[in-house]
């Protein structure tokens, strides 16, 4: 009996056929990898000692205002180059990442979650479009590898209507959107830059940001499994606000409000409106 393999299977396959063209190229890169925490002391030492060790890296590590004993079991790691920040207080998952963004020295970076959902080994997956000049930016995609927990429904209504927005106004293909397992080519930093949504819709604004400037962006098949420990930054109600705020402002930036009313008008408005959301979130 034949059986058919699975899209990472192949993937790592290809990684491993060209394992010396691939490190060459490696060789030449810095990556930078961020972790956001928050008590995560059960799963943040596995998932660092995980990271492949054949790439030239650093690891940066933002505590943000855990509670528990996370810092304790990052400083018992002693064989990685690890920089560790930390947040006095909690400021959510979009400030954790900016942090580790702008401390970041890397040609590509990587977002990864300390929860034990996404597999350190898969780097070489998600990083490889990047060093193939294939996509700027690249999303882990449990739609295209394989999910080991049944999906909630809110986060795959969610995940649909950003689907089909990112489509309809720039078409671009994003269907796993909330992945928190990315890199990014370093040209594409300056999408950090004075972002709206700096707590619960940064993944999404990244998105919206990065089609609107061009910036090709792709999906490469990973595993997700079920998160076992520690506490999730998702609060539903905050998500689904600021997914339709992010989803307007675009389709007003895309449509050139700015060219159909006043310009002066226009920007008085849109400066409100900015001003609005970013104490809103």
């Amino acid at each position: 009996m034949i059986t058919q393999k699975s899209d990472i299977e192949i993937l790592k396959e290809k990684y491993e056929f060209e394992i010396d063209e691939f490190r060459k190229k490696q060789d030449q890169l810095l990556i930078s990898i961020i972790i956001p925490i928050y008590n995560e002391e059960k799963s943040i030492k596995n998932i660092i000692n995980r990271i492949p060790n054949h790439y030239k890296l650093e690891i940066i590590i933002v505590d943000d205002g855990s509670k528990d004993n996370s810092v304790s079991e990052i400083l018992k790691i002693k064989n990685k180059n690890i920089l560790l920040i930390k947040h006095i207080k909690n400021k959510g998952y979009g400030a954790a990442i900016l942090t580790g963004i702008k401390n970041a020295k890397g040609d590509i970076i990587i977002t990864l979650d300390s929860d034990g959902q996404h597999n350190p080994e898969e780097i070489p997956i998600l990083i490889q479009p990047i060093i193939d000049n294939s996509s700027e930016i690249v999303v882990g995609s449990r739609y295209k590898g394989k999910s080991n927990y049944r999906i909630p429904l809110h986060t795959r209504a969610g995940e649909f209507v950003i689907k089909k927005s990112l489509w309809y106004l720039f078409h671009q293909n994003v269907g796993n959107n909330q992945s928190g397992f990315r890199a990014f080519k370093k040209d594409c930093l300056e999408l950090f830059d004075n972002v709206i949504f700096s707590r619960f819709g940064l993944c999404t604004e990244i998105l919206f940001k990065g089609a609107l400037k061009g910036f090709k962006i792709c999906e490469v098949p990973i595993s997700v499994n079920e998160r076992k420990h520690g506490v999730s930054y998702n609060k539903v109600i905050e998500i689904f606000k600021s997914i339709c705020s992010i989803i307007s402002l675009y389709f007003l930036k895309k449509i050139r409000i700015g060219k159909i009313i006043p310009k002066q008008i226009w920007v008085r408005a849109y400066h409100n409106i900015v001003c609005y959301l970013k104490k809103l979130y």
